[in-house]
């Protein structure tokens, strides 16, 4: 939480008055984690959901003086993605996205004024599914993250 969501709040709470003089721009580094409950990592999807919240009542408090774009990454190419917990999971069918076209999009979509950017796009799927049919998506992240790994374990 110190990281993931203060230092983002402290840091805009200090940048605001330079960015309404200068009409500037806040990127939020959010996660699909806020969306898509990935198993071992409460406290981490947590930090990112109450990241998402909180910039969007600033949003509406703020008005549209400062733009605010809450990006979403998914599965980029990072430290992150190499985690056992990630390759314990056999996910290595699921697409991985580069950090530059990461990085491109983010600025693309920034410059545009979008208010959301989840990227890769495809990871979209999880906010869909967390609304329409959360049980079947609990279900499918129980089995592939933490059921999965441990059977192929015992074998």
């Amino acid at each position: 939480m110190d990281v993931n969501f203060w230092g983002s709040v402290y840091g805009t709470h200090y940048a605001v008055p330079h960015l309404r003089k200068s009409k500037g721009k806040i990127v939020v580094m959010a996660s699909t984690a806020a969306s898509i409950a990935m198993p071992r990592n409460s406290f981490y999807n947590a930090s990112k959901a109450a990241l998402i919240s909180f910039f969007e009542t600033l949003r509406t408090e703020i008005g549209p003086n400062i733009g605010i774009t809450i990006v979403t990454p998914g599965l980029i190419g990072s430290e992150m993605t190499q985690r056992p917990l990630l390759q314990q999971g056999n996910i290595s069918w699921m697409p991985i996205e580069s950090t530059e076209r990461c990085a491109k999009a983010i600025v693309d979509s920034t410059c545009r004024g979008d208010m959301y950017l989840t990227v890769p796009s495809w990871m979209g799927w999880g906010f869909w599914m967390r609304v329409f049919c959360p049980e079947i998506l609990e279900w499918c992240l129980h089995t592939i993250l933490v059921k999965w790994p441990h059977a192929q374990k015992d074998s």
